[in-house]
Formats: C-alpha cells, sequence, structure tokens
C-alpha cells in the first residue's frame, strides 16, 4: 500500500484515488466535470427516447386538453420528491394536477386501485390521467380496474420490472436511477427550470450509485440546492441548521431526507408533500417545522426501540438476529434492523407485533440473500417483497414462531462456516503531514461522495495521543488530539480528530498511546479560522 507523505503530488494522489475508484482516463475528466443531465440524451438514463417521448406528449395533450391528471407517488423521499418535481412542472403549466402520496398504514406500498378511486371519490373528481411516479411497474392488477374506468395511466419507475405492463399503459422505466431522476427527466422536457435539487434529494436518499448519471444530477442538483432552492428545500435546511452554500451529499442523506421520511414513518406524509410543493415562504416554514417536530419523535422512538432491541439482541445465539416487541413501531423497525445489522454485523429481522397481523423489516450483509432466504417460507406471510439486502413482510402474528424456527434454520445453514466481518477499504496509508488545507480541498474535486464513490479513508499508523476529550450533550463523541513521533521536530504538527458517536473508545485510548486509525480528512472553521482535521473512522487493534 502507497503511503502519502507531504511530498506526493496532488496529482498523484488524485490519480491514485481515481484508480481505486476504477475510473478509467477515458472517464476522468467527465467525473471530475460531470455533464449536465439536461444535454445528455434519454439512453444515458436507461430510456429510449421514444418511450419518453410519447409520456410527455401524453402529458401536453392532458394538459392541452384541460383533463385531470392525478401523480400518484410513494411515502419515501424519493417517492415524494418524484411527485414535488412533476407536480411543480404541470403546476407551472396551467395544467389541472393533484398530487397524492400514500399513507403507509391506510395504503401500503405502490399505487393500489382501492386509494385510487378513494381519493378520486374524496376529491369529488374524475382523473382523466393517472401518472405513477416511483412505483407502479409491477401493479398489474392494481392498475386493470383504472383502465376500465377510461383513465389513461404513465408510469414512471425504476424498480424492477416483473413482466411488460399492458399495452395501453405507457411507461418510462430504467433501473438505472431514482424515481425523482426519471420525474424530472419527463418534468425537464416540458419545463426546462423542472426542479434538479429534488431529484439530487430523492437520488441520496434511495441510495443510488454516484456514478455515472446520478453523478451528473447529484452534482449539479446539488449547486442548484446551494444557489436557489425551492420555498420548501429552505425553510427545512434553515430548521435543521444545514448550511445551504455548502450543501452536501451527507446533509441529503442524513440531515433533510430524515425528516422527510419521518413524518411517513408515524404519521400521513401529505405535510412532506406540501412542504416540497409550497409556494408560500410562510407555509413553507409551518410544513418545515412540522417535519422537524415529528423527526425529533422519530428519533426517541427510534432511540427507546434500540435499548430494547440491543437488550433482546443480547440472548442472540445465531447467525441472524431475529426480535419481536409490541412496542416497536411499524414505521421504525426497518431503521432498527438497519442499525442492528451495521452494529452486529449480521442480517436482522425485526417485527412489529400488533393484534392479528404483524409487520416485520428485515437488512442483511453481502453474504446473505434475504428475500431468497424468506421466499423459501413465502406459504408463512400475507405479504412480502425486498431484494437481496433488505425486505419487509406481514404475517398473521400466530407464525412468528414457526417463522423464527425456520428462518434462524435456514441462514444458520447457509452461513454456516462463513467468517463474518464487514469488508472496509482503505485508500491508502497517510502520513499526518500530508492532512493540510490544500490537500482537504484538493479531495473535494472528487465529491459527491456516497454509494460507489465512498469519501476516501486513509490508514494512520503509529500516532501518539496527546489529549482526548468527550464531546456533546451526551458526551459520545470523542475528541482526539495526535501527532507523529517519527517525524522531524520541524514538521512535528499536532492535529485534532474527531470520532463522532464513538464515545465508549474513551476507555480504549489512554493519552501517550501510540494508536492505528483510519480517517477521512474535512476542514474544521472556528471563530473564523479554518485548519484540517481528521474524522476517525475506526481504531485498529
Amino acid at each position: 500500500m502507497i503511503c502519502i507523505d507531504r511530498h506526493i503530488s496532488s496529482k498523484d494522489i488524485i490519480n491514485l484515488l481515481l484508480k481505486n475508484r476504477r475510473i478509467g482516463s477515458d472517464k476522468i475528466s467527465e467525473f471530475l466535470s460531470p455533464t449536465p443531465p439536461h444535454k445528455l440524451s434519454a439512453k444515458s438514463f436507461g430510456i429510449s427516447q421514444k418511450q419518453l417521448a410519447q409520456a410527455v406528449n401524453q402529458i401536453k395533450q392532458a394538459i392541452k386538453n384541460s383533463q385531470n391528471i392525478l401523480i400518484y407517488g410513494d411515502y419515501d423521499v424519493d417517492g415524494i420528491s418524484a411527485t414535488a418535481i412533476l407536480w411543480q412542472a404541470l403546476y407551472a403549466l396551467g395544467a389541472k394536477v393533484t398530487p397524492f402520496v400514500p399513507d403507509r398504514e391506510l395504503d401500503g406500498y405502490g399505487v393500489k386501485s382501492e386509494s385510487f378511486f378513494r381519493f378520486q371519490q374524496q376529491k369529488k373528481t374524475h382523473f382523466n390521467l393517472l401518472i405513477t411516479v416511483d412505483n407502479g411497474i409491477v401493479a398489474h392488477d392494481q392498475l386493470k380496474p383504472i383502465l376500465a374506468v377510461g383513465t389513461q395511466i404513465i408510469v414512471i419507475d425504476h424498480h424492477t420490472a416483473d413482466s411488460k405492463l399492458p399495452a395501453p399503459i405507457t411507461t418510462v422505466h430504467s433501473t438505472k436511477i431514482s424515481g425523482s431522476g426519471l420525474s424530472w427527466l419527463v418534468a425537464s422536457q416540458i419545463y426546462p427550470q423542472a426542479d434538479l435539487g429534488l431529484a439530487a434529494l430523492g437520488t441520496v436518499a434511495d441510495c443510488l450509485p454516484l456514478i455515472g448519471i446520478n453523478r451528473s444530477l447529484v452534482f449539479h442538483g446539488l449547486s442548484s440546492l446551494r444557489l436557489n432552492p425551492s420555498f420548501g428545500i429552505k425553510k427545512l435546511i434553515n430548521v435543521s441548521g444545514v448550511k445551504q452554500d455548502s450543501i452536501s451529499t451527507y446533509d441529503l442523506g442524513f440531515i433533510l431526507g430524515p425528516r422527510i421520511n419521518a413524518i411517513g414513518r408515524l404519521s400521513n406524509p401529505t405535510d412532506a408533500l406540501r412542504l416540497l410543493c409550497s409556494q408560500n415562504p410562510v407555509q413553507a416554514g409551518k410544513f418545515a417545522q412540522i417535519l422537524n417536530d415529528y423527526n425529533y419523535e422519530r428519533q426517541q422512538i427510534q432511540q427507546q426501540s434500540l435499548l430494547i432491541a440491543d437488550d433482546l439482541v443480547k440472548k442472540n445465539r445465531h447467525k441472524l438476529i431475529f426480535i419481536t416487541d409490541p412496542s416497536f413501531h411499524p414505521g421504525i423497525i426497518g431503521l432498527i434492523a438497519g442499525r442492528l445489522t451495521e452494529k452486529y454485523y449480521l442480517p436482522s429481522v425485526v417485527i412489529s407485533q400488533t393484534g392479528n397481523i404483524s409487520k416485520g423489516s428485515c437488512r442483511s450483509i453481502k453474504e446473505l440473500n434475504i428475500i431468497d432466504s424468506l421466499r423459501q417460507l413465502s406459504h408463512l406471510f400475507i405479504s412480502l417483497g425486498g431484494h437481496s439486502s433488505a425486505a419487509g413482510f406481514s404475517l398473521a402474528t400466530s407464525n412468528i414462531p414457526r417463522l423464527k424456527k425456520d428462518l434462524i434454520k435456514i441462514v444458520d445453514q447457509k452461513l454456516s462456516g462463513k467468517i463474518l466481518k464487514p469488508k472496509k477499504f482503505i485508500d491508502a496509508e497517510m502520513k499526518l503531514n500530508a492532512v493540510t488545507a490544500a490537500n482537504c480541498r484538493l479531495l473535494s474535486q472528487l465529491e459527491p461522495f456516497g454509494l460507489g464513490n465512498p469519501e476516501p479513508v486513509f490508514l494512520f499508523k503509529q500516532v501518539k495521543v496527546l489529549d482526548k476529550r468527550l464531546l456533546g450533550s451526551a458526551k459520545n463523541h470523542l475528541k482526539l488530539k495526535v501527532d507523529d513521533p517519527a517525524t522531524s521536530k520541524l514538521e512535528n504538527i499536532a492535529l485534532d480528530c474527531i470520532a463522532f458517536k464513538k464515545g465508549d473508545w474513551d476507555q480504549k485510548i489512554n493519552i501517550g498511546d501510540l494508536i492505528d486509525f483510519t480517517a477521512s480528512l474535512s476542514l474544521n472553521t472556528w471563530n473564523g479560522r479554518t485548519f484540517p482535521q481528521l474524522v476517525v473512522k475506526d481504531i485498529l487493534q
């Protein structure tokens, strides 16, 4: 492994990081300066120009004929963003358009004919055109009754199709990008000012790999958010404490996204849609505060549930975490499962046990395809869906003991003899003297970071702990001051390190210790001064 010190040129550092990300010499220019998405062809998005033109012409015709249009989205960030993008564009063009996002508990996932007809009755409107965004590609049975009453249908979706939808339905389908990315593509054909920032938000929140077309969407979408966010996003930025001029993928995925998701986990997500669609700053401020309050409530519920979950996991002796509790909120179980899998590196099943029907959520590791394992027991479920790393289901509460017994047996067999340990990629070894403000800024050329383009992580060996202290109201962050005793006195520079949510490390590290750790580089501004610091990822034993 190469060791980066202050003598390594910036060009060599960038070339090393690009090589690690398998960016060939022919793709470097596009990677560092992505082409704006509106200058790319439909093929770049994974769809045909014919596919796109058919949907666009159908929408234009509906607007021209003053037809009633319903946009049917989803209750997660990608689905709500996709709905808002298309609604904003059509509304700006004078269309008679209404947005709708389903309620997790009342409507469930995906387009439902019952929900469509109920909403149509509530609005006392016959919708001539239904446009689904971020759903619909597998809704054959649910779309038939809607077609039967003469409603035209356009499906804009990025999920995996199981077969072709019937010919009367126009489809804009690609698995390369997010639902919000596809929605932006369609909207931008008829309204060039379509909100690219929301497409970036949905792309990051839906964990799409930030390479190729997705990198272009997020790179330029972030620029849009920094310069001119919508009223709703601007208010959400303000209430959450994000710095608008430096908003990042971290802010989208871990600050703004969870606030939009929270209300749909605990209640009806319509206020999140209202926020993103708001044309009024006062109204937007009200909805931003509502979402922020729901996120705080979600955090409290999640924190309490994780304490219960951790206590239940202590009894686990298998290669599958399987826990159930009546107190688990059905909107939170996916988050609990994700945290458990991340913490213990084991596949997890978390069930909200409520009444006769219970709901479960699963997260898995690379070594186990969780949906394949669950499908071996499909006779136990009322509904089941997902993919290799995540799944969800509902089942009769009376079937939980049998599911637990049989699924543990299946997973234990599949993972038998395998060493379960997460693989942590390290870009290179680095000396402390290479941690400079210039190199911190250099690495920003590779942004935006995310799945498929991780933030560079470096290994630091045998650095000396000069000082340590706990930070945060809960004392759950550890701050270190370190130096490199191997360098000359002239080069010896003490550096600050911050280890977020690693307060427990305080018991393992003593002042004077020589430690090895992995970290990323960042710039910290305090009292008008900007200086480099390390964000510690892991202490190596």
